[in-house]
């Protein structure tokens, strides 16, 4: 947002504002002012030794020599031997995580139709982590944050801020999650400013809830499971309209600023996309887009129905190669390649150089027309590009073909397309070992689509005391036609299908011994027909370092979701022990008990652990091996006010 939209911002804020207070001025007084907030130290600790693999100084190949063979496209001979390590230095980490938080919620009763609710967020991170540093290997990578890690500030081309309520920097982040004004005349509700919208209630699963977006950064998923997504969904402009058509039906809608995902940034903690890569997020040319959306809610004799329609843009974006705009050539003799491979590949190229300069320098101008930058932080050998488009879901030998087939310039350095995995390695080698490091440029796009929803509830009712006595049976689906995928490719085209995505949550409280209170107690499945639970299409799942999709192939019978949890209070009511579990039918694993303790009505202590593991099968064929380096034990100290 410029700064004239930002003043326009505020002003209307204060607008609105006075014109509520001259309305409380007319009813002869300013109505009630409450409060309340929190102050919160969190922290996660690792207890196991792996970094984050995304990131630079957790890259699986820092330090490690491996072997390269490069040869002339498209031909599945090595020509060109020798041995390289990445010279990034790894870092070691104590804590994944630990900043102090802050939030302030204040309700103004104006009148008797008028509230305005707020909220203010704020976030200190102190760094004391053991981070990235580029000058260590002479990084010149371009573009938002890819030189010092920046913690919470989000990057978007064109520069600005995402959301126009949120203000951050490198170690901390202020914004206004909630700030709007309520109107309540008998059966109608109109609610107009910033806020969340919730359309769904469950641990780890967003079926119907679909107005918003989230925000990964901070603990992405891996905070407390029984909060849900309540500190997650991205808030936005808009207005909401409810109406009460009668005692048991409800009409809810809403039109919103469109608000996009957020991922954590390059470097930092829980970053998910490979440092490798340089993301361009285009969200500024959809700044101005509105969401909308309806529901419909009510009973039908023993059963809840409830029926949704959203007219949005997919927060979660889709991406794919974009030129680098980088113009920096090769750089000529390296100290780890052969002697002559550069002289050799400058003579064979010498009709194409001579145009530029007549130096291997100056294909950086060719370089600039592909998704490519020369930078030491870029990916290094054949053997790192494969494992790394295995971990991220993507296909390693088409990934090349797309990068060379969508932009015609490659074809200067005489890149070729491929058809078997071993003359994509030799490609690749050959060009790893000429540029002492590539990093890929893609970009991040965004697009409508329309979800239509269902979802029926039934509460079952047996004897008394019994376990199925009141047992409350949810069923949910969502169907999207011609949603747009990231193409496992990178290519410009991407993946449309249509999907399918259905949900059974059965829930209840059961009290086994009056000694204790009541346990409650969630059991939860999930089918999606075309994506995993982060929305990757299934057909990147299942690749291996040493075999590309295109050679073991994909998921083809969508993916499937168990979480069951629970909550045991004690006695006193000071305790509390949670436990949730979500797994992956292709055998992905997260455990998370927690504890709880709460002395007094101020002071809350809660202490979970984040166990991610792949039971069975190949990791990369389950959604929650991409987290599982992420062992870690986390405290969150809060005092409320």
């Amino acid at each position: 947002m410029d700064l004239q939209s930002m003043k326009f911002a505020k002003s209307a804020v204060v607008a609105v504002i006075a014109a509520m207070s001259g309305n409380a001025l007319a009813d002869g007084g300013f109505g009630n002012l409450n409060f309340s907030g929190f102050l919160r130290f969190e922290s996660a600790y690792k207890l196991g030794g792996d970094e984050n693999p995304f990131n630079q100084g957790g890259n699986l190949f820092n330090g490690v020599a491996v072997e390269r063979s490069g040869g002339i496209p498209p031909s599945e001979v090595g020509l060109f031997n020798d041995v390289e390590t990445r010279q990034v230095a790894e870092t070691d980490n104590d804590f994944n995580l630990m900043y102090v938080r802050g939030r302030l919620d204040l309700g103004y009763k104006i009148s008797s139709n008028f509230n305005l609710i707020g909220s203010v967020r704020a976030i200190f991170d102190p760094v004391i982590y053991d981070e990235f540093n580029p000058r260590q290997v002479d990084s010149q990578a371009c573009c938002n944050f890819y030189q010092e890690p920046n913690y919470f500030e989000y990057a978007i081309e064109g520069g600005g801020r995402a959301n126009p309520m949120e203000w951050a920097g490198r170690d901390y982040m202020v914004d206004i999650p909630t700030l709007y004004v309520d109107y309540q005349n008998g059966p109608l509700l109109i609610r107009a400013g910033n806020q969340q919208i919730a359309w769904g209630q469950a641990l780890f699963f967003r079926v119907l809830d679909v107005p918003n977006g989230l925000d990964f950064r901070r603990h992405s998923i891996l905070d407390f499971a029984s909060e849900e997504y309540s500190d997650k969904r991205v808030p936005a402009l808009g207005l909401r309209v409810s109406y009460q058509l009668s005692e048991s039906w409800e009409l809810d809608s809403f039109a919103q600023k469109f608000q996009s995902t957020i991922y954590s940034n390059a470097n930092t903690p829980y970053n998910v996309i490979a440092s490798q890569f340089t993301v361009r997020d285009y969200y500024d040319d959809y700044s101005d887009k509105i969401n909308y959306g309806a529901r419909i809610r009510g009973s039908i004799g023993d059963f809840g129905v409830q029926a949704i329609y959203a007219y949005r843009y997919n927060p979660d974006g889709v991406f794919r190669w974009t030129k680098s705009d980088v113009n920096r050539g090769l750089p000529g003799e390296l100290p780890n390649v052969i002697p002559g491979l550069t002289d050799n590949l400058g003579n064979i190229l010498q009709g194409v150089v001579d145009l530029l300069g007549g130096s291997i320098p100056a294909t950086g101008a060719i370089l600039a027309q592909t998704p490519f930058e020369v930078d030491p932080t870029g990916v290094h050998s054949a053997e790192e590009w494969f494992t790394y488009a295995a971990m991220a879901r993507l296909d390693a030998r088409e990934g090349l073909n797309a990068s060379i087939e969508d932009f015609p310039a490659t074809a200067l350095l005489l890149a070729q397309p491929v058809d078997s995995d071993e003359a994509a390695r030799r490609e690749l080698d050959l060009f790893f070992q000429l540029s002492g490091g590539l990093r890929g440029h893609i970009e991040r796009q965004y697009f409508r689509e329309r979800v239509f929803g269902l979802g029926t509830s039934y509460v079952v009712l047996g004897e008394p005391g019994s376990f199925l006595d009141q047992l409350i049976i949810n069923l949910e689906a969502t169907y999207v036609p011609d949603r747009k995928f990231t193409n496992i490719t990178l290519g410009q085209k991407f993946i449309e299908h249509d999907e399918w995505t259905t949900a059974l949550v059965m829930e209840k409280y059961h009290r086994f011994t009056q000694a204790f209170p009541a346990t409650y107690f969630v059991f939860q499945y999930m089918h999606k027909s075309e994506s995993d639970i982060f929305g990757r299409h299934l057909s990147g799942f299942g690749a291996t370092p040493e075999e590309s999709i295109s050679t073991t192939g994909g998921i083809d019978h969508g993916s499937n979701y168990l979480v069951l949890a629970f909550q045991q209070p004690f006695p006193s009511l000071v305790w509390r022990a949670d436990f949730a579990a979500l797994y992956d039918a292709e055998g992905g694993l997260l455990l998370q008990p927690a504890v709880r303790w709460k002395p007094n009505g101020n002071f809350t202590v809660e202490a979970f652990y984040n166990y991610i593991d792949t039971v069975s099968g190949n990791p990369n064929s389950n959604a929650l091996s991409s987290a599982e380096w992420a062992d870690e034990l986390a405290l969150r100290v809060s005092y409320q006010f």
